[in-house]
This record gives structure tokens, sequence and C-alpha cells, in this order.
């Protein structure tokens, strides 16, 4: 017991916990708990009680599967709440070989404090004299070796009030994560992997676009047409309650059906019994379309414009609408992919969600941050330490 690992992911629409084993870089679920985010909407909290009883039941849902108390954690945070950006260092070598010393050497990085982000710092990749990009410098010759880093920037607000919350459940934070990281180096190192992919996260309050470029994260995006949109849609023309409106979208529009079947749908109304009324699928697939349509075009118009040949991959809840595929590739032209956990992780049989991939992203960086290239080159030990660097580029 004394090796298993935690992960509670803080979503918008869901708190997900994860209990697992780790051997051999392979995963072994011991526990789950899922439930609704309730006074939370990503970046502000609506109602702490509420809040903090939804990490609170998904929390007993695991510990109870797994027989286990959990005591610390790492806590995936949502990306509405984090910022990535790049920062480069470089070390003269005059055409010496690269060393182990070397990249110990140029690793170090003086870290003053701030107040405004927790920061986690990622080695992303090595160039060799402004040409060669490798994961692996060592026995190389070059004049110059410069350093690609990932620094991941979580507003220092939402660790404060997360710090008080499970100080309050008397669990210690081991670190935060956030998915943009973990999805790029997941991708970055999955075999059979394109070298130039468009990984577009359709969750439910935003859109994450990352593109990653000949292996390097060359852009990111945050888009706020998350597929609540589509759920909101229905509310307002039907005037139906909101977690009817997630029903429907999720297990019952069809976004390839064409037989027009008959739905029943219960009318909300504060007071008295409500009352249903029937609806053509015909029309809350269009009303769904229509959203679709806004939304992809504004994704698609947002991307670099290159001549580079992208391969797209989807993931979030949004993409699980049925037929999304049929649908985005007669729409658009594009074949598109979905990113899932491996069937043998076992993830997918205990927790049949969606938007586990960024569970299973953290699983794969926490599992591999020891490794040569994907290592956390500063382990953040104190929530009030921070990381600020002269030369940053903006990615977000």
């Amino acid at each position: 017991m004394d090796s298993y690992k935690t992960i509670i992911e803080i979503g918008s629409f869901s708190i997900k916990t994860i209990i697992y084993s780790e051997f051999n870089k392979e995963f072994s679920i011991i526990g789950t708990g899922k439930t609704r985010s309730r006074g939370y909407t990503g970046e502000e909290i609506e109602n702490f009680d509420d809040f903090i009883d939804s990490i609170k039941n998904s929390i007993v849902q695991a510990e109870k599967q797994a027989n286990y108390i959990i005591r610390d954690a790492y806590i995936l945070v949502t990306n509405q709440c984090v910022k990535i950006k790049k920062t480069q260092k470089d070390l003269n070598l005059n055409g010496a070989i690269v060393e182990k010393n070397d990249l110990r050497k140029i690793s170090k990085i003086k870290i003053p404090k701030d107040d405004k982000y927790y920061c986690n710092l990622y080695t992303s990749h090595y160039i060799i004299d402004d040409k060669l990009i490798t994961d692996n410098p060592i026995g190389l010759n070059c004049n110059k070796l410069s350093l690609i880093s990932l620094v991941s920037m979580i507003d220092i607000k939402q660790i404060k009030l997360l710090n008080n919350i499970f100080q309050k459940l008397q669990i210690k934070i081991l670190n935060y994560l956030d998915s943009t990281t973990s999805y790029y180096f997941y991708l970055k190192n999955k075999p059979k992997t394109k070298t130039n992919v468009v990984l577009i996260d359709y969750g439910f309050n935003n859109i994450n676009i990352i593109v990653i470029k000949n292996k390097i994260l060359h852009f990111i995006k945050k888009i706020p047409q998350g597929s609540k949109k589509i759920s909101n849609d229905l509310v307002n023309i039907h005037n139906i309650s909101f977690d009817f409106a997630e029903k429907l979208k999720i297990s019952t529009i069809d976004l390839s059906d064409t037989r027009n079947s008959i739905v029943e749908i219960p009318i909300w109304e504060e007071f008295g019994d409500n009352k249903k009324k029937n609806v053509g699928h015909d029309n809350l697939k269009e009303i769904t379309l229509d959203r679709l349509d806004e939304t992809f075009e504004l994704v698609l118009k947002s991307l670099p414009k290159d001549k580079t040949f992208y391969s797209y991959i989807f993931t979030g809840g949004g993409s699980k609408l049925k037929n999304f595929y049929n649908y985005f590739r007669a729409k658009f032209g594009y074949d598109i992919q979905f990113l899932e956990p491996p069937k043998t992780c076992g993830i997918t049989k205990v927790l049949n969600d969606a938007s586990i991939m960024s569970l299973y992203s953290s699983f794969w960086l926490l599992t591999n941050k020891s490794s040569k290239n994907d290592e956390f080159t500063q382990k953040i030990d104190s929530f009030s330490n921070k990381i600020w660097y002269k030369r940053f580029v903006d990615l977000l």
C-alpha cells in the first residue's frame, strides 16, 4: 500500500480521483471516484461548501473502492488558471563534446521568489549551435548548447485556495500538474505519433489547442467554446433543465442520425409539475450542429497559418458526441484521431469517462519524470517558491 499514488483532477465539470500503483512503468488502478464539480466554474468558487463536498465525495468513493486512506496526492488543475511559457539558457562549449556534467551546469537555474504563480519547470529539448534539435546531446560536438524549458505557471490564487481545501481534508499536496504539459510530453514520446500534431481538447468550458511541430511545442491557445455551449443552447431553446440537456447531448443526439425519431423532453418549471413535450431528433441535432459549426470554424481560424501538414487529434468530453468523427470529416475535410489511454492500463474499465486522457497523461508524466529527457529539472518543495526568467517567450 505504501507504493500507492493518487491524482485528483479538479475540473470545471467533474472532480476525479484515481488511486493507482505503478510497477515497471505499468499502471494498476486500485480505486476511482467521480463527482460533479459543484460550486466551481474553473476559475472562481461560487459556493465553497458545495465545492469542498464535491472534492470530498470523489475522494471517499476512491478510498472505499481501494480500501485505502489518501494522505497525499498530486493535483491536476484546470487549464483555465494555467499559463505556459518557454525559456532558453545557453552554454558555450567551444567545440567540445557535450558531457553529463554540461547538462548539470545548464540545468542550474536561479529561482527568485514571485507572488503571482506556482511554477513547475520541465526540460523540453536541447539545441546544438542553433540548428540541431535533440533530446539527448551527450556525445555531440558543439560551440553552443541551448536548453529549452517549459514553465507551467498556475495562478497562485487557485493554489492558495486548493491548499486551504486540502489542508481541511488533511491531505498533503505533493505537486500541482496541468494537462497541457502532460499532453505535450506524452504525445512527444508516444510511439507512432506524427511529427506535426494539432491536439484539440474539447472540454466542458473551454477548448484547449496544442500544436506540436517537429516534436516541439509550437503553439497553444484557449478558446471559451466548450461543449457547455451546446447544453446551454438546448436549455434556452426548449426550456429544459441543464442536467437533462447534458443527458440529451451525451446519450441521445446522434450527429449522423437521419431518422428524425421523436424524443420526449420534460419542460422545466420553477413551480408546479413539470410538463412534457415531444421534439424531433432533427431539431436537437440541428441545434448541436449549429453550435459545432461556429465553434470549429473559430478553432481552425485560430491555428497557425503555415504550410505544415498536421495530424488532428481530439480528446475531451465534447469529442465523444455520437458520430463526431463523421461530422468533422464531412464538414471540414480532415481525418481525425481520438487520443485515448491504452486499453492495457485498465483505467477505461473502471472509469468510463470521456475526459480521462488528462489523467492518464499525468500518470505518464509522473512515471517518466525521472527519465533523462523529461524530468522535473526543478522540483518545487515550498508553495512560496516561484520561477521567473528573463527570456520568457509567451505561448498563451
